[in-house]
C-alpha cells in the first residue's frame, strides 16, 4: 500500500508543468482514485481536471487543493460532517451559500472551495507565506473569525491538527 501511495505523490511531485494537459490530468485522477477507491476512473478524471482548472484560474497549486479535500473529505463528493459541513471541500452551508455554490454538485462544490481558499490567502497576504498559508486553512476549519479572535491559528486541537495534516499532505504530493 505504502508503495503504491508514493508512486501516486512521486507522479504528482514529477510532472512538468509542461507535459500535456491529458498526462496531468492522469497524475492527479490516479491521487484522487487513490483517495476515494470508489470513484470511477472517468469520475476521478472529470474532478481532477475540475481541481487543475480551478486551482489554475485562482492563482493555486493544484497540489494544495487536492491535499485540502483529501484531508476535508478523502474526495468523497457524498460527504457530510457531523456539523452540516457538505461535499468534497466540507462547505458550510451558509459559506456555499456566500459562494453561489451548491454544496451536494461535487464541480461546483470544488469551484467555492478553490474561490474560498483563495479569498483566505488574499485576507492573510500581509504575513509572511509559511504563516498566510497556516492562517487560511486554520481559518478555512475553524472560521475567519476564530483567527482574527485568536491572531493566530486557533488553540482548538482539532484545527491545528488539520493545519498540520493540509501542509504536510501538500508537501508530499509537491515532494517535499
Amino acid at each position: 500500500m505504502r508503495s503504491i501511495l508514493l508512486c501516486v505523490f512521486a507522479s504528482l511531485a514529477f510532472v512538468p508543468r509542461t507535459v500535456c494537459a491529458q498526462e496531468l490530468t492522469a497524475a492527479y485522477a490516479r491521487a484522487l482514485h487513490y483517495f476515494d477507491p470508489a470513484l470511477s476512473a472517468a469520475e476521478s478524471r472529470r474532478l481532477a481536471a475540475r481541481a487543475v482548472l480551478e486551482a489554475d484560474a485562482c492563482a493555486l497549486d493544484a497540489r494544495l487543493v487536492v491535499a485540502l479535500v483529501a484531508v476535508e473529505s478523502g474526495w468523497n463528493p457524498a460527504a457530510v460532517s457531523p456539523a452540516g459541513a457538505r461535499g468534497l471541500g466540507q462547505l458550510m452551508p451558509q459559506t456555499a451559500r456566500g459562494l453561489r455554490v451548491d454544496p451536494a454538485d461535487p464541480e461546483a462544490n470544488l469551484h467555492g472551495s478553490v474561490r474560498y481558499l483563495r479569498s483566505l490567502l488574499d485576507r492573510y497576504s500581509r504575513l509572511d507565506p509559511q504563516r498566510r498559508y497556516e492562517w487560511a486553512l486554520g481559518a478555512y476549519n475553524a472560521g475567519p473569525g476564530a483567527v482574527e479572535r485568536y491572531g493566530a491559528v486557533p488553540p482548538y486541537p482539532q484545527t491545528r491538527a488539520y493545519v498540520r495534516s493540509v501542509i504536510g499532505l501538500w508537501r508530499r504530493l509537491a515532494g517535499f
